[in-house]
């Protein structure tokens, strides 16, 4: 059974308002892809590494990111869609046959606090449920607001939780279910979405609120501190 990580790092990262794609900035000398990929290449139970990247963003990474580190695992670099799920979709073709029966974690390319133990946890969660996904209960009060942002109603955060990555999946449930989605229009948020409205169980396991996904400077900000107390891991 080969386990394959696929880390979808095809983002523009307007949010960020860089005109360098989010998972090239700079993360305590590196480039925060570069500290995603240690992660992977550092769990044992992992075979390959795939990597989805945006559309000329693929000799850029060879050049930059990946012939900078010592990893031990093979690397395949995939140019992405033009969207999230579009792009993870790529990324299972080119898995493809080879993989059919083999276990598929996705991953997000700037969440580079991931610890391998947990990347290892949800491989083990997966090829019992068949999907499984690291999430955090919420904290806060919710709130559901109208179009005018008048509150309507607090739900009960109890059963809440925020979904991480990765996402880990026996190949033929993802690959159903996103062959599905694609079939009927459907745009989810997160690859588990996919799963869930096929009526197929999802397991979640608690992450950590420390496997944060850099999408602004604020979230940057919080990593550099991340970093310097030692990648809380």
């Amino acid at each position: 059974m080969k386990i394959t990580a696929l880390i979808v790092a095809a983002g523009k990262g307007r949010r960020m308002g860089s005109a360098v794609g989010k998972q090239f900035l700079p993360l305590g000398g590196r480039a925060i892809l570069a500290h995603t990929l240690i992660a992977f290449d550092q769990t044992v139970i992992v075979d390959q590494i795939m990597v989805v990247l945006p559309a000329g963003g693929v000799g850029y990474c060879q050049d930059n990111i990946i012939d900078h580190l010592s990893l031990k695992k093979k690397i395949e670099l995939v140019a992405g869609g033009a969207h999230r799920q579009d792009s993870v979709y790529k990324g299972l073709c080119k898995i493809g046959a080879e993989g059919e029966d083999g276990i598929v974690l996705i991953h997000d390319g700037v969440r580079p606090f991931i610890q391998p133990e947990r990347i290892a946890e949800t491989i083990v969660t997966a090829r019992d449920v068949g999907a499984c996904i690291l999430a955090v209960p919420v904290a806060d009060t919710l709130k559901k607001a109208d179009q005018n942002d008048q509150i309507r109603s607090t739900l009960d955060r109890k059963s809440i939780w925020m979904a991480q990555t990765p996402q880990t999946f026996r190949f033929p449930v993802i690959w159903q279910a996103h062959k599905a989605a694609r079939k009927d229009g459907y745009l989810g948020t997160d690859d588990a979405q996919l799963v869930e409205r096929l009526k197929k169980p999802v397991a979640i396991l608690s992450g950590s609120r420390y496997n944060i996904k850099i999408t602004t400077p604020e979230d940057l900000e919080m990593a550099e501190m991340i970093l310097a107390a030692g990648g809380l891991k």
